[in-house]
């Protein structure tokens, strides 16, 4: 698999709660490659209750690519993952909607 790069959308293949299986789901990549590791953050397709850490993303705001709906970028649910397990990148956000996603983070873990 290529390299990633911050503010890119990849298909990452998030396991179920019971762990008995698979499903590919968009992520974002928060950070540069760390080695063999690598900074993600959750997107859903779901219509959530708009809150603080949800950053929307219209499936024409993208550049590189597109999502196939609206999305939402969960601020809140971050993760680290070998790059490896990467299946593919979809497409890469604007500056604008990664800045407000980082701004998030920071506010969260600077309080």
């Amino acid at each position: 698999m290529g390299s990633f790069t911050k503010g890119e959308l990849v298909l990452f293949p998030f396991p179920y709660t019971d762990l008995t299986n698979r499903k590919l789901r968009p992520c974002l990549v928060l950070s540069n490659e760390m080695g063999e590791d690598i900074l993600l953050c959750q997107i859903t397709s779901k219509k959530i209750r708009k809150d603080k850490y949800t950053v929307e993303i219209k499936k024409d705001e993208t550049t590189e690519g597109s999502l196939q709906i609206d999305s939402y970028i969960r601020s809140n649910m971050i993760f680290t993952a070998y790059k490896s397990q990467i299946q593919r990148k979809i497409c890469k956000i604007k500056d604008k909607h990664y800045k407000k996603v980082t701004g998030i983070i920071n506010n969260i873990i600077e309080k």
